[in-house]
């Protein structure tokens, strides 16, 4: 009300003094005494609303409330962080990529980078990376590994800490932290499913452009390790144990079931075990005495490999942050809080279980293709979606296809003219779509199209094109099979 009045006295103040300068001398003193006054009013007006606005009580102002990220909301975020890792030159540019993500997304005032250098059971050992001098580390500095969320991510190899403190993400792989991205301050309100999945994404993301070196020849070094591994759960809670169960079926291991201790060392006489699971507390026995009569108990002379030193990992629920260390006192190699997690689970079993290769049974016959889509990418994208309330993987499968309807013509329409251009255009648009549904050959395809037509060599595309469109062909069939199966 204010501001409109102090208008209307401005214009009428400019009004009359345009009329002043028309109006007969006679008049214009009058006319000019108007426009001061009209002039100062405004002035006044005006102050005066300023005034009011800023003294008006904060109950007052509107604001509309603060949603919280949920697994929907972060479901850009999931896409663009494999986009960004995917799409990085390297495996720093990499970590970088996804750290800007992070803080945007999550709303994060600081995020800093690390690389890890050693990591002990007192203290760590890392560098700092600067994202605007690539190549650049500062000084390494020990850090303790105390229960600060870096040194938790650290040692847990797992994400820790929360919002609004920092939060810390571990780059594992083979089962050993290359670096760590540290987000400060997140001001938004996140679901903590949403958050821990994202995270694991997040993590699994960037190992995957980890150097050579630093990782097993394969496309995931925890899946390697597990695969065909003989794993024991023994677990009271059968729904528990079924889901246990099924996240290492998924990472490649045959599982077994124990619905007790006792149950657990007729298992162990039995069978021979890679690795042990336990709940704990079981019902039927605490903690320490039930790791003595496993250690003691389930040792058998006979077997190549005694039970004493198949590693043995406890399963809680999540508690303090020096139960981890409590677990291993009490003789564990191990421990994992529950709900389980892909992320940590893998980072588990790449510690204690050896890449195994396939035994002459179990080896892929001649001229059959491996699985085409790969099931590390499609656990991560489920994780997002755990109970599939929002249908999350198959909303990705179907953009995918749709996706592809839309390319693939573009595709034969450029190879028909050799229009280098836009081949390179769609090539790089599927490099990172197929690669965040786990169709990796596919990706490796459009990125090897990509890099030709890049140096500009001059040799011929046809084989490298004709590939890649089998390839794609054969992704399409394996998404149409999945989604009927998830029908």
């Amino acid at each position: 009300m204010l501001l409109r009045l102090s208008r209307t006295s401005f214009w009428l103040a400019a009004a009359v003094a345009a009329l002043a300068l028309l109006a007969p001398a006679a008049h214009a003193t009058l006319l000019m005494v108007i426009t001061g006054v009209a002039s100062l009013l405004a002035l006044g007006l005006w102050r005066s609303a300023l005034h009011h606005e800023q003294r008006r009580p904060a109950a007052t102002l509107v604001s509309a409330p603060t949603p919280v990220l949920d697994h929907s909301l972060l479901r850009d975020a999931a896409a663009q962080i494999v986009s960004a890792a995917h799409d990085a030159a390297s495996f720093e540019p990499a970590l970088h990529a996804v750290a800007r993500v992070l803080r945007s997304e999550l709303g994060a005032r600081a995020v800093a980078v690390h690389e890890i250098h050693e990591v002990h059971a007192t203290h760590a050992r890392i560098s700092d990376l600067i994202e605007s001098q690539p190549g650049f580390r500062t000084v390494p500095r020990r850090v303790r590994l105390d229960a600060a969320p870096l040194a938790r991510a650290l040692r847990e190899h797992c994400a820790a800490g929360w919002p609004p403190g920092a939060v810390a993400l571990p780059v594992v792989a083979d089962g050993r932290v290359l670096a760590a991205i540290e987000l400060s301050a997140i001001d938004l309100a996140i679901d903590p499913a949403a958050l821990t999945g994202l995270l694991e994404l997040a993590g699994s993301a960037v190992a995957a452009r980890a150097p050579a070196a630093a990782r097993p020849t394969g496309a995931n070094a925890a899946t390697a390790s597990a695969q065909r591994a003989n794993v024991l759960v023994i677990e009271d809670n059968t729904a528990q144990a079924e889901a246990t169960a099924g996240l290492l079926r998924r990472a490649g291991c045959h599982a077994t079931r124990a619905s007790g201790m006792l149950e657990g060392l007729a298992a162990l006489h039995a069978t021979q075990f890679d690795l042990v699971l336990i709940d704990l507390p079981l019902a039927e026995i605490d903690a320490s005495e039930g790791w003595q009569r496993l250690r003691r108990d389930g040792f058998d002379a006979g077997r190549a490999a005694p039970a004493r030193d198949t590693p043995m990992v406890a399963v809680s629920a999540a508690g303090a942050p020096g139960d981890g260390d409590r677990f291993r006192e009490l003789g564990f190699d191990d421990h994992l809080f529950k709900p389980i997690r892909p992320g940590p689970l893998l980072a588990m079993l790449s510690r204690h279980l050896r890449p195994r290769a396939p035994a002459e049974a179990e080896r892929v016959p001649a001229g059959r293709a491996p699985a085409v889509l790969d099931a590390a990418a499609l656990a991560r994208l489920s994780d997002l979606d755990p109970n599939g309330t929002n249908r999350l993987l198959e909303r990705v499968l179907h953009a995918f296809e749709a996706s592809v309807a839309r390319l693939r013509p573009q595709l034969d329409a450029a190879r028909a003219s050799d229009d280098r251009a836009t081949i390179r255009l769609v090539a790089h648009t599927l490099k990172s779509s197929s690669a965040s549904i786990g169709a990796m050959q596919l990706s490796q395809l459009c990125a090897q199209v990509e890099a030709a037509i890049r140096v500009d060599s001059g040799e011929s595309l046809v084989p490298q094109l004709d590939a890649l469109d089998a390839a794609l062909g054969g992704a399409l069939q394996a998404i149409a099979a999945l989604l009927k199966e998830r029908e």
